[in-house]
């Protein structure tokens, strides 16, 4: 359970980190707007892909 709470946790940040992007992006410099939206972009498929990894794999683990 400990796995899920982590991966949750890992979910939940970084979608509002995509939020936080999204609202604030006129405050935002110009210079910065693509990258940070490309990381958090790259964070919410991470953690949403290793989600379904674990959702996979914990009959397995148990």
């Amino acid at each position: 359970m400990e796995r899920f709470e982590s991966l949750l946790l890992m979910m939940f940040v970084s979608i509002c980190l995509a939020v936080v992007i999204i609202l604030k992006r006129e405050s935002i410099p110009q210079q910065l707007r693509r990258p940070l939206a490309i990381i958090a972009l790259f964070m919410v498929g991470s953690s949403f892909i290793m989600f379904v990894a674990a959702l996979f794999t914990s009959g397995i683990q148990e």
